[in-house]
């Protein structure tokens, strides 16, 4: 029983290290510190335009829009229709994770659970124009909290397996 949950513990933390990745950070280097008064001023400039055109992952959608996307999104995997899950990511995530890699992930899933029993919502939240929508997911009837990410473009920006 020892293996079986250090065996979880495992794939739940490569999981987790694997999709952190798929983190956007726009900041700059903290040690880009020669900035020129033309960069400065470029760089004002870019602020400015980008509030005022808004950000892509502002929260556009309804929360409905967002439930009905990762509801969508884990129906596909439960159906092991992989690279139609992957269809619904956004442009971060898909650089990052495959469908062959959402597959292994899934596999690895099953093979540590059992069956995938399916799922029931359970809450959500809108952080930094996301929606964090939570589903506690049953394989042989073993709880696993599902958390699908989903952006203002209502694409998935995240699945996280806690």
């Amino acid at each position: 029983m020892k293996l079986k949950q250090l065996i979880i513990l495992l794939t739940s933390f490569l999981l987790i290290i694997v999709l952190a990745a798929c983190g956007n950070s726009d900041s700059p280097s903290e040690t880009d510190n020669d900035n020129s008064p033309e960069d400065t001023q470029t760089n004002q400039e870019e602020t400015e335009e980008e509030e005022t055109t808004g950000n892509e992952d502002t929260a556009s959608i309804t929360s409905k829009e967002a439930s009905e996307t990762a509801e969508a999104f884990l129906t596909l995997v439960a159906d092991e229709d992989f690279e139609g899950a992957a269809a619904l990511f956004d442009d971060t995530m898909a650089s990052e994770v495959t469908a062959a890699d959402l597959e292994e992930i899934w596999d690895q899933l099953t093979t540590d659970f059992g069956k995938f029993a399916g799922y029931d919502y359970v809450d959500e939240q809108q952080v930094d124009g996301y929606y964090s929508i939570l589903y506690e997911g049953a394989f042989n009837n073993q709880p696993v909290v599902l958390n699908v990410s989903v952006n203002g473009n209502n694409e998935v920006g995240g699945f996280f397996i806690q």
